[in-house]
């Protein structure tokens, strides 16, 4: 098994955040979106979506299949 340092714990660490952080962003700013031209029940529903696409696409571009 190969020995982890505390510097790519971090990384990992750092990257995960970044993860989440953008696809709350990302969710946030499609619901925003949405919210203002069509009725404003759709907005739960965009962000999930919103935020779920964000975090494959980042996932899949950062860590490859």
């Amino acid at each position: 098994m190969t020995e982890r340092t505390a510097v790519d714990l971090v990384e990992e660490w750092q990257t995960g955040a970044f993860l989440l952080l953008a696809s709350a962003l990302a969710g946030f700013v499609a619901a925003s979106a949405v919210g203002r031209g069509v009725a404003s029940s759709l907005g739960l529903p965009t962000f999930a979506g919103g935020a779920v696409l964000t975090f494959l696409v980042l996932s899949y571009l950062f860590y490859g299949r």
